[in-house]
């Protein structure tokens, strides 16, 4: 897991301040288009990465897939890795049998 701040905005601007993948994070300050819907109320701007809490930065990380959950030892994954191997294995099982019975 990556300890570090960012900025909340779209997956695809995301940048963590300690992570091997560069993604670009909103400067402190930037109008974020989309989140004024409500009347009357401050527009909303980005803060200080020092101001997020640590898992944000989580969401900037793709989950891992089911073929490297499927390489991994059992002894080293975490209980998040092997729930979403259950949970991954059990979506493939309902597809398989949705395409027997003809459903897609």
């Amino acid at each position: 897991m990556i300890n570090s701040l960012i900025t909340v905005i779209p997956k695809q601007s995301i940048r963590c301040i300690w992570s091997t993948t560069s993604v670009k994070a909103m400067a402190p300050g930037t109008l974020i288009k989309g989140l004024d819907f409500l009347k009357g109320a401050e527009p909303v701007v980005s803060k200080e990465r020092s101001e997020y809490p640590e898992w944000v930065c989580d969401l900037a990380t793709p989950d891992i897939t089911l073929a490297k959950l499927k390489k991994m030892d059992e002894a080293d994954a975490s209980d998040n890795e092997k729930r979403r191997y259950l949970k991954l294995t059990r979506r493939n099982t309902i597809k398989d049998s949705n395409v027997d019975a003809g459903l897609r």
